[in-house]
């Protein structure tokens, strides 16, 4: 008596229904540019938004960042030819910045292991500083930011998922400034160039 035993494998697919999704990430960015480290950071991120399908989510982001090459030495250069009636500055970010962005997801496919794209739009929110050296002379490093990222998500339950992600973060930093008449006019400089670093999340969404 022969008997003949057949196989069958069946992919697991999630089903996902529209709802309100949310996800805790540790965010770390590193600059490029050696001549700016203090805008190198790490923190902590909470997004929230809509998961329309398996494929795809919108929400919005707050958190807090730490530089943590942090300096607080901004000095100011007067330029001698006027008598001091102006001068140039350069530029300290501060310690602690808040960021405040829309975020988007585009999953690949809809299995356990979900590669996915993701890009993140808006601003790195923090206070005013005064420049030492000068007259009444302030400015406020906060920046804008665009940041597209490839990541990996993993599903672990039908209750929780871990993800990470890394890319491209490009901001318009604050390079340096110049002040004129004792401080009541500040004229500020800003580049994308200076702004470039490389990214990574790690996160759990639920």
């Amino acid at each position: 008596l022969i008997t003949a035993a057949q196989t069958i494998t069946v992919k697991e697919k999630r089903v996902v229904e529209g709802h309100y999704e949310q996800s805790i990430e540790l965010p770390l960015a590193t600059n490029f540019n050696d001549c700016d480290d203090e805008t190198n950071y790490v923190g902590i991120n909470y997004i929230g938004g809509y998961r329309f399908s398996n494929l795809f989510f919108l929400g919005a982001g707050i958190g807090i960042n730490f530089n943590y090459f942090y300096d607080e030495s901004d000095q100011s250069y007067p330029n001698a030819y006027d008598d001091y009636s102006s001068g140039t500055f350069g530029v300290s970010h501060n310690l602690i910045s808040i960021p405040l962005y829309l975020h988007a997801r585009l999953y690949f496919t809809d299995t356990r292991c979900q590669p996915f794209f993701a890009f993140s739009i808006g601003g790195h929110l923090t206070g005013s500083k005064e420049v030492e050296n000068a007259p009444d002379v302030s400015y406020n490093p906060s920046c804008f930011f665009v940041n597209p990222v490839f990541g990996l998500n993993f599903r672990t339950n039908s209750n929780y998922d871990f993800y990470v992600s890394t890319g491209l973060m490009a901001r318009d930093l604050l390079i340096e400034g110049e002040w004129y008449n004792y401080g009541q006019d500040v004229e500020l400089y800003y580049g994308f160039d200076f702004g470039l670093a490389w990214s990574l999340n790690l996160g759990v969404t639920f």
